[in-house]
């Protein structure tokens, strides 16, 4: 069953962006990101049937963190081994990252924002030096208001805790923010947060399930948005 997205509430005072294939072209391998994360957990007696390569990369963090947890294990340890899944992630991520490219419009769109006084967040799963790096390259990093990564100290999207601690960081209300994402979980975060999500296919999932999840709207690109926002923040 589609979700029924949620629609805006107070006046628009902060936009929050997802990263990769949101605003810029990800230049991640996802591919060595999650093999060596499933290695690394099978070095630990992990069973390599409990972990597939073709799943997110938050499903193989979830599972893990739950069997963990139900076998008992200490949050101490627990957080060391996290830490380290965290490491062996920043350094797939930083590999190529000074190698990162704009996605059509993305600047545009965030100094529009900014001039009609809208606050700027970022909220991704990857860590603090990849997306002050990938948002440096392409120019867009002054244009940034705060910034949650995968290192903060709060459960990452789809959990709300990472989208509603940013929201604070812009000093705003949760009401006067909406969520713009690629994926899914971007969704699922904004639902969980209780925001409205707009969606763009610049991640290649395809429309339909982009619609079932709960988006406002659907668009090509962050570029296409521009107008939309325009006609949205007249006051």
């Amino acid at each position: 069953m589609a979700r029924t997205p949620t629609k805006p509430g107070k006046r628009l005072k902060a936009v929050i962006f997802d990263l990769d294939d949101t605003l810029v072209e990800s230049t991640v391998n996802y591919g060595k990101f999650k093999s060596l994360v499933i290695e690394r957990l099978i070095s630990w007696g992990e069973d390599r049937q409990s972990y597939r390569p073709d799943e997110t990369i938050v499903a193989i963090l979830s599972r893990y963190e739950q069997r963990m947890r139900a076998s008992g294990m200490s949050p101490k340890e627990l957080d060391s081994r996290l830490s380290e899944l965290d490491k062996i992630m920043d350094e797939v991520e930083m590999e190529h990252a000074s190698d990162t490219k704009t996605i059509r419009g993305a600047g545009d769109l965030l100094r529009m924002l900014r001039s009609r006084g809208v606050k700027i967040g970022i909220l991704t799963r990857g860590c603090e030096s990849y997306a002050e790096t990938a948002l440096a390259v392409t120019g867009m990093l002054s244009l940034v208001d705060s910034i949650e990564c995968r290192n903060s100290k709060t459960k990452a999207k789809p959990n709300p805790e990472s989208y509603l601690r940013l929201v604070h960081a812009l000093g705003v209300e949760k009401d006067e923010t909406m969520f713009v994402g690629d994926h899914p979980i971007d969704a699922q975060c904004a639902a969980n947060a209780g925001v409205p999500f707009v969606a763009v296919r610049t991640g290649e999932v395809p429309d339909e399930i982009l619609e079932e999840v709960g988006s406002l709207k659907v668009f090509a690109d962050v570029g296409e948005m521009i107008a939309w926002f325009e006609s949205n923040l007249k006051d």
